[in-house]
């Protein structure tokens, strides 16, 4: 296939109605998706409406189509791949955004806003659906600012020939079986098919970063084109679309949501590829204090546990980090088999009730991951764990260093145990070296009565097997700092209502058979270690952070009320935490929703002018935003909030490069 002119290239794309969610939509979604703002998951996202480049052979346009569409997983593990399936259209943005065409089409906003389109102005579905696109992507330009299209020409310009060759080595095959062409054409179609794409990213990237009133004053006349109307009609068209869209945030927070449980490992990058994102907010990530599902899953799963003998079996099981609930009351006799009984207190050890205490000390201060606690802060936690975990190994001796090395996790989740501190014992009888032979029964309750009870009966078996054993095996209560608000009964965000309630109100956090720690279930509401130290969050609490239209950075009018919102699906009672860079918290009735993912500025003067950084998830990201607030603005960039209908404007921005830098447009 011949390359064809950038020029060309657009003005087909616009006949032909080619795009779905358009570019910058698919970018946001993917960027929402894995939280982050890697450049080549935001070029991924876009790229499978390459395919629209191919424009002289149609058989192979739309087997290439069907290919970067249906079977999207044929790309080789990596950063680009992870965009590449967000976009998909069996379970990615793009089953989304066509299901009007669908014989029986979802009742989603899609489908709402097209009905309602057609109905108003007497269209058909193909005509309100590429308004619907062009709107929201229009929504895309508002909410993020002109810095959204920087960011998605640096995309396209980091773009090289390792991401042609990955769709080379994925598609070239195939796309030669299923449109007769030599595997040598497809992969010549395939690689100009990737550059030409970049271009249009390239140019159209430069577009959005146009200020609101250009692009207002461009889209009718451009959408009239495209349209193939009017330039009075499209302006109708253009102004009804924008207002059915504004509210689109929450439909594309909840597609994200939606693409996030088919890909559950994309936040933290471990779907497809290795690092860190890149973007604003970036840094290298925190060493954790402790993770609890990592330490549970160590124990569990190692190898000198799993060989003891098989009536040991329960007792291992008992130590499953997705099911361990250790520290209710407990029974243990060995006088006849193994007889073990554990009631637990109803909640899972590992990713919640230690998980609480765990949340707490890997948020360091001024941020706790949405923290609000009247009740306990993160250095008096942090210092109560190294002195526990300090006594612990005082408590084993000399062995505590082996013990590590054979059993890693071992001293942590002892040492969790330690902390909540709870419970007490009793010991009736334990083997000795005098008495090797003697069962092991004891009985007891609570976190701190499970590990001393471990200490008393193990203590003999340990020193037949080894010669000694634990420098102290009768611990004491108070050589341990207590952490009580962490207790089932106790309230650790000070909200008024129990650790308990909390626990079976929200949705519990879980642990992985990896050792990590996730969301449990298929819906959005809040996760309990994110709930229970937050006092904002609770049983019969309505979800604090409400909506604000137009939300976006960029240039403001002095006495105008600013909204800033972080992009992306949150759960409900996920942590924000916003301020103002070089400023630090916000503070005064002049702001709103300083823990919220929408942040309103009342009364904005020109002192506000900056940029506001909000911390958020159970992560602690960051996402920035800057305003600038001037005394007045002209009346027309007030007007229309709007950017250049895709297609075209790249169309006219190409050409006039082409124009003045001809050798630009040939480099690649």
């Amino acid at each position: 296939m011949k390359r064809l002119h950038l020029f060309a290239v657009s003005l087909v794309l616009v006949s032909s109605g080619a795009w779905a969610w358009g570019p910058s939509t698919h970018a946001y979604v993917s960027s929402c998706v894995t939280d982050g703002y890697n450049l080549d998951v935001l070029f991924g996202a876009m790229l499978p409406d390459c395919c629209q480049i191919i424009r002289d052979n149609p058989t192979e346009a739309y087997h290439f189509n069907q290919l970067t569409h249906k079977e999207f997983d044929l790309l080789a593990p990596s950063a680009l791949a992870t965009g590449f399936k967000t976009h998909n259209g069996e379970w990615g943005a793009d089953l989304y955004a066509h299901q009007i065409f669908s014989s029986t089409p979802m009742d989603i906003y899609s489908v709402q806003v097209i009905h309602q389109l057609m109905e108003e102005f007497d269209v058909d579905a193909s005509t309100g659906e590429n308004v619907l696109e062009m709107c929201v992507d229009v929504q895309m330009r508002l909410i993020i600012g002109p810095e959204w299209g920087m960011l998605l020409k640096q995309a396209a310009n980091a773009s090289g020939a390792e991401h042609e060759q990955a769709m080379v080595d994925a598609y070239a095959a195939e796309l030669a079986t299923r449109s007769g062409l030599t595997q040598q054409e497809t992969e010549e179609d395939i690689r100009n098919a990737v550059r030409g794409f970049k271009s249009l990213v390239i140019a159209f990237g430069e577009q959005l970063q146009l200020s609101e009133a250009e692009i207002h004053e461009q889209i009718p006349p451009l959408l009239a084109i495209y349209l193939q109307c009017d330039e009075a009609t499209a302006a109708t068209y253009y102004q009804r679309g924008i207002e059915l869209t504004a509210d689109v945030m929450p439909e594309l927070e909840r597609i994200c949501g939606l693409i996030q449980l088919e890909m559950p490992n994309a936040q933290e990058g471990e779907d497809t590829w290795e690092g860190e994102y890149e973007g604003e907010g970036e840094g290298e990530p925190e060493v954790k204090v402790v993770d609890f599902c990592e330490a549970f899953q160590q124990v569990y799963e190692n190898p000198l546990l799993q060989s003891l003998d098989p009536e040991f079996a329960a007792f291992v099981e008992l130590l499953n980090p997705a099911t361990a609930d250790l520290n209710g009351d407990f029974y243990v006799d060995t006088s006849s088999g193994m007889s073990i009984m554990v009631t637990g207190n109803g909640m899972l050890d590992s990713a919640n009730e230690l998980g609480l205490l765990g949340h707490l000390l890997n948020h360091p201060e001024p941020f706790h991951s949405g923290i609000r606690s009247t009740v306990i802060g993160r250095d008096e936690a942090l210092t109560a764990w190294l002195a526990n975990l300090a006594q612990l190994n005082r408590d084993i001796g000399p062995m505590a260093s082996v013990l590590a090395s054979a059993v890693p996790g071992l001293q942590k989740v002892l040492a969790g145990f330690l902390t909540l501190g709870d419970g007490e014992f009793s010991v009736t009888s334990a083997p000795t070296p005098e008495d090797p032979d003697a069962p092991i029964i004891a009985s007891g309750s609570g976190s701190f009565g499970l590990v001393a009870a471990l200490f008393a009966t193990l203590d003999g078996m340990i020193a037949e097997e080894l010669g000694s054993g634990f420098a102290n095996p009768n611990l004491r209560k108070e050589d341990y700092v207590t952490l009580a608000p962490f207790l089932p009964d106790s309230d650790a965000d000070g909200d008024g209502f129990s650790n308990k309630d909390e626990y079976d109100y929200f949705t519990p956090d879980i642990c992985d058979g990896d050792g990590t720690k996730r969301h449990k279930g298929n819906d959005l509401t809040a996760l309990y270690t994110a709930a229970a130290l937050n006092y904002r969050v609770c049983p019969d609490c309505d979800w604090y952070c409400s909506d604000c239209t137009n939300p976006h950075g960029g240039l403001y009018e002095a006495g105008e009320d600013a909204c800033l919102r972080v992009p992306g699906a949150f759960a409900e009672g996920t942590p924000f935490d916003w301020a103002k860079a070089g400023s630090g918290p916000l503070f005064g009735d002049r702001y709103e929703g300083v823990d919220c993912y929408n942040l309103r500025i009342y009364n904005l003067t020109e002192a506000d002018s900056g940029t506001y950084v909000c911390t958020y998830g159970n992560e602690a990201d960051t996402y920035n935003v800057r305003i600038t607030v001037a005394e007045s603005l002209p009346a027309a960039s007030r007007t229309g909030q709007a950017w250049l209908l895709l297609a075209v404007l790249v169309a006219a921005a190409a050409f006039a490069l082409r124009v003045r830098k001809p050798a630009k447009l040939n480099q690649d």
